[in-house]
């Protein structure tokens, strides 16, 4: 333990933190695939009537229960005298401007194009979703359907924006327009990352964690670690330099195997820390081992990548992969 602690004292200037190489993708240019793209942005910001805001709902029932929160009200009525209220509210006017100022929709379609061409690489039966950004006052994030993706580009304008979505900052900082993409890649790969989801240990999901981060690396090589993982470059040193002493954590404390849902919440879900193991050390850490072990599983055993991704077995991956940290 005293070890954690000295090793996260270092100062950061004896470090510098590399990122892997960007390697090159396959061909993708034969992939026949077209992303069905709609920007709604600006149909939503031209609605001046219940009558204009009821006809867009009635076409768009996602964006109408999920964004606009329909079930909260009493009667459809009130659902539309208080989202045309929201709507004109000069608040919510600036984010819709500094949606349309922030973000370049047509980068992001050709960047989700790419990122699901990507995808429908490795996976030829994959269909992509049709996808729809829109802003709703920070009803909602994301919907994602196997046939459906809705984004609410509000909550992911970064620090530029005069208004924040209301999360904690922990969270807050991964809400910019460079993790929406990560983060959609992230959630694309809940269609294929296999698991067992009865009588889970800490172990079970430091490894469903790292299969989806790692699937996020082999979609996005060029894509920043510190991207994918959503940890700042103080977080990412940290975590580096003290692989060794994180992971002898994990065992000297037989916490691989814990079933505890407080355990697992500690080491693996949203926290702004783990001060359990130091006051350095960021949240998800859990997930950010499982990763090393994913990534290295698939170096020492030669698995293709799909294959990776249909593992369920965490503790044959961790006793295949050989992981053993070495001190930095």
């Amino acid at each position: 333990m005293r070890k954690v602690l000295i090793f996260f004292g270092i100062s950061l200037v004896l470090f510098s933190c590399k990122e892997d190489r960007c390697d090159s993708f396959p061909d993708i240019s034969k992939i026949n695939l077209e992303l069905d793209f709609q920007d709604l942005t600006g149909d939503i910001h031209a609605i001046d009537t219940e009558e204009a805001l009821a006809s867009f709902l009635a076409q768009n029932p996602v964006v109408r229960d999920d964004f606009f929160q329909a079930a909260s009200y009493k009667s459809e009525a009130e659902m539309l005298q208080k989202t045309l209220e929201i709507l004109k509210n000069p608040y919510v006017d600036t984010l819709y401007q500094e949606v349309r100022r922030i973000f370049d929709t047509e980068k992001l379609r050709n960047e989700l194009e790419d990122a699901f061409s990507r995808i429908k690489y490795f996976y030829p039966e994959f269909e992509s979703p049709k996808v729809r950004t829109v802003y709703s006052g920070f009803g909602n994030d994301i919907n994602y359907t196997d046939s459906l993706l809705v984004i609410g580009l509000d909550y992911y304008l970064g620090e530029e924006a005069s208004f924040r979505p209301d999360e904690h900052e922990y969270v807050k900082v991964r809400l910019t327009p460079d993790h929406l993409i990560p983060h959609l890649v992230q959630f694309t790969s809940n269609r294929f990352n296999d698991t067992n989801i009865d009588d889970r240990t800490i172990l079970d999901e430091m490894v469903f964690y790292g299969k989806a981060l790692h699937f996020v690396k082999k979609i996005l090589p060029c894509t920043p670690d510190s991207l994918v993982i959503g940890y700042n470059a103080s977080q990412m040193l940290n975590s580096q330099v003290s692989e060794q002493y994180l992971w002898a954590y994990f065992v000297d404390n037989a916490l691989l195997y814990d079933k505890k849902p407080l355990n697992i919440a500690k080491f693996i879900e949203e926290r702004p820390g783990v001060p359990e193991i130091d006051r350095a050390c960021p949240g998800r850490i859990g997930q950010w081992l499982g990763w090393r072990i994913v990534a290295q599983y698939e170096a020492e055993t030669g698995s293709d990548f799909t294959d990776v991704m249909t593992r369920k077995d965490s503790r044959e991956v961790l006793m295949q992969s050989k992981y053993r940290p070495r001190s930095r």
